[in-house]
């Protein structure tokens, strides 16, 4: 078994959302024992938004089953994610894994279609992650990706890191922090890839 870590590093350079709050770290003791304080936006880095992101839910994303996060996922690439004649033969190669997980690799900072994501609706997907910093496209103020996928309690995870991962299929672990009152949280988002 591989474990391959598919997460951000966040420290002060880590890029945010424009008006969002950057990491920021403060030591409140240094000696002799040695306690933090952290000050960021739950969007930072490797992320998953949830349906309070966009006032669809009350519910924090730290009050999910964790079955929303761990599972069989499947790692696709951009020009999958643009063809939906593509994306329907993956899902059919990969039928007998039940896939609910759906993660893309992009060159580009181009979003998801909302084609592609009524697809992966029907198929019950119930997360889907890109490496770009929104599911949205770059140049797009209006959210209608974030709007469309949590209004039907689709979990969106940003910011992976995919380079080098081969398009297949993995087991996926991209838990949030158990943050009952936030719209979103970071994670530390891994594959187990089985030879």
């Amino acid at each position: 078994m591989k474990i391959i870590d598919i997460s951000k590093n966040v420290d002060e350079k880590t890029l945010v959302y424009p008006g969002d709050t950057p990491f920021t770290l403060n030591w409140l003791t240094e000696s002799p024992i040695k306690t933090s304080e952290i000050l960021v936006t739950p969007h930072v880095g490797t992320h998953i938004d949830g349906p309070m992101h966009f006032a669809f839910s009350d519910k924090g994303i730290g009050s999910y089953d964790l079955r929303y996060f761990v599972g069989p996922c499947l790692v696709l690439d951009e020009q999958t994610c643009l063809d939906l004649k593509k994306l329907k033969e993956a899902f059919d190669v990969h039928r007998e894994h039940h896939i609910q997980k759906v993660l893309f690799k992009f060159d580009s900072t181009g979003g998801i279609p909302l084609e592609t994501l009524g697809y992966l609706q029907l198929k019950g997907v119930h997360l889907i992650g890109t490496t770009n910093n929104s599911v949205d496209d770059e140049k797009s103020h209006s959210f209608e990706v974030h709007k469309a996928a949590l209004k039907e309690h689709i979990f969106l995870l940003e910011n992976l890191v995919l380079d080098g991962v081969s398009c297949g299929v993995y087991q996926l672990s991209a838990v949030p922090l158990k943050w009952t009152k936030a719209e979103a949280s970071p994670v530390r988002a891994y594959l187990l890839e089985f030879e």
